[in-house]
């Protein structure tokens, strides 16, 4: 008898656990793109790569950074007169001003560094691609 009520707590909570996992599947989401994908209208036309999700908003991009930012913290973040650029963990989301709406770009973080190099110092990179390395190893100098 003792051994059924375990039973029955483990699938009680087995059933909880998919719950939960169904609900994040389909309306949390679990990163910056597929929050991005959630929010905004999908719009293949500015695709420039496949591996590049672009979307659009009728808001300014200010407005758009700062509902993705409010919900998504990223780890480093700039703006300039092309774009509001948002770096995080693995994805980039570049957001450019489209009329009077917004043109979203959501992007591995080496295609953004790639396409908007002028902005290595933005994404959290001190140099393009260790050229200000040191350590070249015995004999290389200091």
């Amino acid at each position: 008898m003792k051994y059924r009520l375990w039973f029955v707590l483990g699938g009680v909570l087995a059933v909880i656990a998919l719950i939960i996992a169904v609900n994040l599947l389909f309306f949390g989401g679990t990163s910056v793109a597929n929050f991005v994908d959630n929010e905004f209208d999908r719009d293949t036309s500015q695709d420039f790569d496949t591996d590049v999700r672009s979307y659009t908003s009728g808001e300014k991009p200010s407005a758009v950074s700062t509902l993705i930012v409010t919900d998504w913290k990223p780890l480093a973040q700039s703006a300039d007169n092309s774009g509001i650029y948002l770096r995080y963990s693995s994805d980039a989301v570049v957001i450019t001003p489209r009329g009077t709406g917004s043109t979203i770009q959501v992007m591995d973080v080496d295609r953004a560094y790639r396409r908007y190099g002028h902005t290595s110092g933005y994404w959290g990179w001190t140099s393009t691609h260790g050229g200000d390395f040191r350590g070249r190893g015995p004999g290389a100098g200091k």
